[in-house]
């Protein structure tokens, strides 16, 4: 009986010691990435991001669900600012006309992302992984998209320069600056992936940013006729707005009707009350029509 209740005694130690020994190996186990993600993945090489969830898959969908609102919130504020700066100035002054509280990057694409395998934190019952994006790898991947962006904007830009009447030369720079701010955001993009590789692209930011006041230098040289027209005494103005280019095309048109009616003792002095009210009209037909020709 002694030896029987020796052996309990011993056999309880040793699964007392065995558990204790089990309960202090969940640290042990755990990842290198677990305890600090930001260690494991430095932000000199990596884009990383941790998810946490019910499930494995949950917690990995969790994970590149960051990155992607890392570079919307990114690529959106640095891009907002980049598109205000290059429209701001003497040339331009209604810098809000280009931007408004929509994102200017709707969606984001993601791409050469990696994960890690999942790993189950035992004490919140939580699954946690590691989405990860390493810089120089994507950059190989994403370099000819900013190429491509880039020469579209240069082609439509030389193409507007070829141009010599003033107002198909302001519309053709309008579809070079949609052009260009297409070409902001891959390199707004590219300067999350690799701030490095996107610093080359200074003197392309530079020719971007002249083409706003590009536009309005043509826009200066542009002549607007208007004709009144209506019956004699009392008249219904109307407005005929035309821009005739080089060589007598029209190049723009548009007609405007008043409801207000004019009325005077004679044909010309009604034309002459009704060329202010015609005057305003035209100013907000020309500035509407204009600004939506010119992309902006």
């Amino acid at each position: 009986m002694k030896n029987t209740a020796f052996f309990k005694i011993v056999f309880l130690c040793f699964s007392i010691v065995l558990f204790a020994s089990c309960a202090s190996t969940s640290g042990l186990d755990s990842p290198a990435w677990f305890p600090d993600h930001r260690t494991a993945f430095p932000d000199s090489e990596y884009i990383a991001q941790r998810g946490r969830a019910d499930t494995e898959e949950t917690a990995r969908t969790e994970a590149v669900a960051q990155i992607a609102r890392y570079f919307k919130t990114s690529v959106n504020a640095n891009l907002k600012t980049s598109i205000q700066s290059v429209t701001s100035g003497e040339t331009m002054s209604e810098t809000t006309s280009v931007v408004n509280d929509v994102d200017v990057m709707s969606q984001v694409e993601l791409f050469a992302v990696e994960y890690t395998d999942p790993y189950y934190f035992k004490k919140e019952k939580k699954w946690y992984c590691v989405a990860y994006i390493e810089r120089e790898k994507a950059w190989q991947q994403y370099k000819p998209t900013v190429e491509n962006a880039k020469s579209e904007f240069y082609a439509m830009r030389r193409n507007s320069e070829g141009e010599s009447d003033p107002f198909s030369k302001a519309v053709a720079y309008g579809k070079a600056w949609q052009s260009g701010k297409k070409f902001l955001e891959k390199l707004e993009y590219a300067r999350i992936l690799n701030p490095q590789k996107e610093g080359a692209y200074a003197d392309d930011r530079r020719a971007v940013s002249e083409v706003p006041s590009l536009i309005s230098a043509e826009q200066e040289r542009c002549t607007v006729y208007l004709a009144v027209n209506g019956d004699p005494i009392s008249i219904y103005p109307s407005l005929d707005l035309k821009i005739i280019g080089k060589g007598g095309r029209t190049v723009y048109s548009q007609e405007v009707k008043i409801a207000q009616k004019t009325i005077a003792y004679s044909l010309e002095n009604a034309q002459k009350k009704a060329f202010p009210i015609l005057a305003e009209e035209a100013d907000k037909a020309v500035s509407a029509g204009l600004s939506k020709k010119f992309g902006y």
